[in-house]
């Protein structure tokens, strides 16, 4: 009884630690997205409008300007009647020309003031946040976010999160990358490649396709689609549906293997894939062509001196004297890459 009393207690003095929250009496938000409008920040955030009488949108956007990234989340709080939660914030989206301004600032923020989740995404648009989010509003609820995550789980755009972000900020021998997301002509909202920084300095955009084999280099998760033209002008389309990635280094070069699993969606109809030698011609051809692509992504971070691969991260852990500033500017960018690769198709569709 005594051991039951005492739980009980406890029970009670613990539940009085916790602020009771009511889900409508509370702005949860959804998504954050930062521009710049001259030397100011203005900050937006949608959030779902849990209660009301009217039959609007589920989503509502604030807008708020500050010359301080923190500053923002104040001028949202000036303007509400519930306090605004940040806690479940499920997207950062920042506009190219604040981060290349103001990215390092909004880091260190975020490290002083660890309110979000480490798996928060964060991506870049070529447009700006305010569009994006707006345009967001439209959709149910989650349409944003869960685009993002099932394009790194499923499709061609490279994983990254709050957590990955800090530790490329911070740490050695790898460089930041952040997804973009524009909305195209047709009024949609779809993945576009990605931006990489030395440091808190913008200095590379890449398309779709570059993206993608920076993730097949990067990712644990190799999957995606993949489009080439092969040396005899044949067009094909495949999705990976899983494979393996091996990285050997000495000083001089890296040896980056891949072992693929394919399914073949589009072939040229002159190709039978039933015929074994003209299957084994063109598991070499689409081979060769992904070789020839993979090592011109790498010779452009190259010759920009970014590495948002992070090999200068994989010879740390294997050079006793390791230093990133020699590294980068002596042995990165003559290292020599020499890229293996397996295709295997395991399926080819319906009917072959």
């Amino acid at each position: 009884m005594k051991m039951i009393g005492l739980s009980l207690s406890l029970a009670l003095v613990l539940s009085g630690c916790a602020k009771l929250q009511i889900i409508d009496e509370i702005k949860i938000v959804q998504s954050l997205g930062y521009d710049m409008e001259g030397q100011a920040i203005k900050g937006y955030a949608s959030y779902p409008l849990y209660k009301t009488t009217h039959g609007g949108s589920p989503l509502l956007l604030m807008a708020g300007q500050s010359d301080t990234v923190q500053g923002i989340t104040a001028s949202f709080t000036a303007q509400s009647q519930f306090p605004i939660v940040l806690g479940q914030t499920r997207t950062l989206v920042l506009s190219k020309d604040f981060a290349k301004h103001r990215i390092s600032e909004l880091i260190h923020s975020l490290l002083r003031d660890p309110v979000m989740g480490s798996n928060t995404t964060v991506v870049l648009t070529n447009q700006t946040s305010n569009k994006i989010l707006t345009h967001s509003l439209k959709q149910p609820p989650y349409y944003f976010s869960n685009l993002i995550e099932q394009n790194m789980k499923d499709g061609n755009t490279p994983t990254t999160n709050l957590h990955i972000l800090l530790n490329q900020y911070f740490g050695e021998g790898q460089d930041i990358f952040l997804p973009i997301v524009n909305i195209d002509p047709d009024g949609l909202l779809h993945m576009d490649g990605a931006g990489i920084f030395k440091r808190e300095k913008f200095t590379l955009q890449i398309n779709r396709q570059e993206a993608f084999f920076l993730k097949l280099l990067k990712d644990k998760n190799l999957t995606g689609q993949l489009e080439l033209t092969t040396g005899k002008n044949e067009r094909i389309l495949m999705n990976l549906l899983n494979g393996k990635r091996n990285i050997s280094l000495t000083n001089e070069k890296a040896v980056v293997s891949f072992v693929l699993h394919a399914q073949i969606k589009e072939y040229p109809a002159t190709v039978n894939l039933l015929d074994n030698k003209e299957m084994s011609d063109l598991k070499n051809r689409v081979e060769d062509e992904f070789q020839r692509k993979i090592v011109a992504v790498i010779e452009k971070f190259q010759i920009h001196n970014v590495d948002p691969a992070g090999f200068g991260e994989l010879y740390r852990g294997k050079l006793k004297e390791w230093n990133e500033e020699n590294f980068y500017r002596d042995t990165y960018p003559k290292l020599n890459f020499i890229i293996h690769t397996e295709v295997i198709f395991s399926q080819s569709g319906v009917g072959t």
